[in-house]
């Protein structure tokens, strides 16, 4: 028998800000989260350069797809293996600094990669090493990020300030994508390296210019720590008796899994259905971006934290329906549309998803909460991985976007049958409320 969730938030505890009694300034105004904005997107940038030039490096020197699998693998595993730890430091700790600290070793990280590379030669252990270091403190850099917008813009701007936040990351990616093709034509795949060194020393600079009274979670005396066991357990504590966080966790792990049966072989897609012009995979990838960062901005204009659950597995459903839109596609216009569809969807449960947990869960717990979520969608990336391209090869393309859609369709439903879910909501105070409306079951 399940009990009742206790309310998801004390109204005491609800990050937030600067303004709470007034009207906010426009979030352009809010000089912390500039320099925030500022920090994503030359980081995005630089991350989508090295992406590029690293692959191209690989398959030049070793002409093997297996050791471009493996530079994946560098991506995933340190997220995984460090990712609760990750968020214990977060929420103990400076998150300022620790952001500081995760792009400085990673801008000296990528500067000896090049450095190497260039005067020393190819050395695919080299760079297997350095990029999972340099990914390691990227795990240690996502929850403090996370975690500390709510410390930098008031409550009821998240859904905003997510909104172009991921927006700017998708946009850097694009641009990153074509700078670092450009970068291996004209002057070499290496450079592209150094280039990302650059991105991140300036994403370390831009942070380092946030107040820091911004750093510490809020409710965190300082120096009052205890041992990481028992502050990892305080966070599966605070999920546990909080149901509905733990179920729209849980919930979309199906999802997370099944993401990359489609867009990881968009390049399979693009070639089988619409032709061997390798510029119809980029107009795929160029449509899931722009309609990922679109469905990211619109979040703050429908005001979706207030039907959160509902939204978000409607989300689902939507996204099944645009890859049943791919498996019927007869043309790049459909294609492109079903491709933009299921990119708007992404970005929308992403930004309301964020938005509605750093509005409801205690800053003190959050970053631990959200790191949780992001070990989750990690270790389900491989598997969908692995199984989206054995049923690709066994079965073709269009029976593995099949299944993805059957699996969005019973995700999204099985995701709006459960209470928790569907009481999911962060419903802003009117000006006579003394407090925030968190609602749960």
């Amino acid at each position: 028998m399940r009990t009742r969730a206790k309310p998801l938030v004390d109204a005491s505890a609800v990050a937030g800000s600067p303004n709470r009694n007034g009207p906010p300034p426009p979030i352009a105004a809010n000089r912390g989260f500039r320099f925030l904005l500022g920090s994503t997107t030359t980081s995005a940038l630089g991350g989508s350069i090295t992406a590029v030039s690293l692959s191209w490096l690989i398959y030049h020197f070793t002409g093997s797809t297996l050791d471009i699998a493996y530079l994946g693998l560098t991506g995933v595993l340190p997220g995984i293996v460090l990712g609760l730890l990750a968020g214990v430091l977060a929420d103990r700790y400076d998150r300022r600094r620790l952001m500081v600290t995760s792009d400085t070793v990673r801008a000296l990280a990528m500067l000896g990669l090049a450095i190497s590379l260039y005067f020393v030669g190819f050395s695919l252990l080299l760079v297997l090493a350095v990029m999972t270091l340099v990914y390691s403190f990227s795990a240690l850099f996502y929850p403090a990020s996370q975690a500390i917008l709510p410390r930098i813009v008031p409550t009821r701007q998240l859904e905003d300030a997510n909104g172009v936040l991921s927006a700017s990351s998708q946009i850097g990616f694009t641009i990153g994508a074509g700078v670092g093709g450009l970068a291996i034509a004209f002057v070499g795949a290496v450079a592209g390296l150094g280039v990302n060194a650059a991105t991140y020393a300036v994403s370390a600079l831009l942070l380092f210019q946030i107040a820091p009274e911004f750093g510490r979670a809020r409710g965190v005396a300082k120096g009052a720590t205890r041992s990481i066991r028992a502050e990892l357990m305080e966070g599966m504590t605070y999920m546990r008796n909080h149901l509905p966080v733990l179920e729209v966790t849980l919930g979309f792990l199906p999802a997370s899994m099944l993401f990359p049966f489609v867009t990881n072989f968009f390049v399979v897609y693009a070639s089988v259905v619409l032709g061997p012009n390798p510029a119809l995979f980029g107009y795929l990838v160029a449509a899931l971006t722009a309609g990922s960062a679109a469905g990211a901005l619109s979040t703050g204009r429908l005001r979706a934290r207030r039907f959160a659950g509902v939204v978000m597995g409607l989300g689902l459903l939507v996204m099944g329906g645009a890859a049943v839109l791919l498996v019927v596609a007869n043309s790049l216009v459909w294609a492109l549309v079903g491709a933009a569809i299921l990119g708007f969807s992404l970005g929308l449960i992403g930004t309301v998803y964020y938005s509605t947990m750093q509005a409801i869960v205690p800053n003190e717990v959050l970053a631990r909460v959200l790191s949780i979520d992001m070990v989750g969608s990690l270790v389900a990336v491989p598997a969908g991985l692995i199984l989206g391209g054995v049923l690709s090869s066994s079965h073709g393309i269009l029976f593995t976007y099949t299944i993805a859609a059957i699996g969005f369709f019973a995700n999204g439903i099985l995701l709006l049958a459960l209470p928790g879910v569907r009481s999911v909501r962060y419903v802003e105070p009117t000006a006579v409320e003394a407090k925030p409306q968190a609602l749960g079951p």
